[in-house]
Parts: C-alpha cells; structure tokens; sequence
C-alpha cells in the first residue's frame, strides 16, 4: 500500500543551531567584527609593554598597531560613506512618495485650506 505522504526528515537541535547561527553571522554587518579585532589586538599589543630592551622589536610592534589602526580608519570612512549614500537615497525616495507625489501635495493642500476656513 503506498502512502501519499512522506515523513520528512525530523530537524535535530544542532541544525536548526547552524541554521540560527548561518543566519546570524549573514546579518551582522563588517564593523562587527573590526570591533571584535580591536579587542584582540589590543590584548595582544600589551605585549608592547614588555619589550624595553629591542627598540627594533618594539618598533615593529608600534608600527603593526599603526597599520591595524590605519585599516580600521579605512573601513570605517567607508563604512560612513556607506550610511551616508543610503541615508541620501532613503530621504529622496522618502520625499518622492509624500511631498513629491502631485495626489498627496493637492490633498495636503486641501486638508490645509479647510482647517484655516474652520479657524
């Protein structure tokens, strides 16, 4: 006797984990992670502090810090540039649906018209 329905595969806890943390990892934007790096890096550049002997060694270090903080800078004027554009296209897009829209500007102009013959 053959059945109409199939049992479908049963999802374990682990999947629907993966499945929440895929998710989760595909939102987060990339400062996110800067910031994670940041920490890191400042955790292992106190190893800066105990170098007093090799200027060579401390010079490398400082200068590793100055290139991290350097890529950082970079990614967040990016990131500014970024949030600005889509700000400027929100906005406009935001003006064209209200105050862009004849309809919408004729009825305002309406609705004004008759609260100040109420007043």
């Amino acid at each position: 006797m053959p059945h109409d329905h199939e049992i479908k595969g049963v999802k374990t806890l682990g999947m629907h984990v993966r499945k929440a943390w895929k998710d989760a990892n595909r939102s987060r934007p990339f400062s996110f992670y800067l910031l994670i790096a940041i920490i890191v890096v400042l955790l292992l550049g106190l190893q800066i502090v105990h170098v007093k002997e090799n200027p060579r060694q401390f010079a490398f270090l400082l200068s590793l810090l100055f290139i991290f903080f350097f890529a950082v800078m970079v990614r967040a004027i990016v990131d500014f540039g970024d949030i600005t554009r889509r700000h400027l296209a929100e906005r406009e897009q935001v003006f064209r649906s209200t105050l862009g829209d004849d309809e919408f500007v004729s009825e305002l102009g309406r609705r004004v018209t008759e609260n100040r013959e109420k007043l």
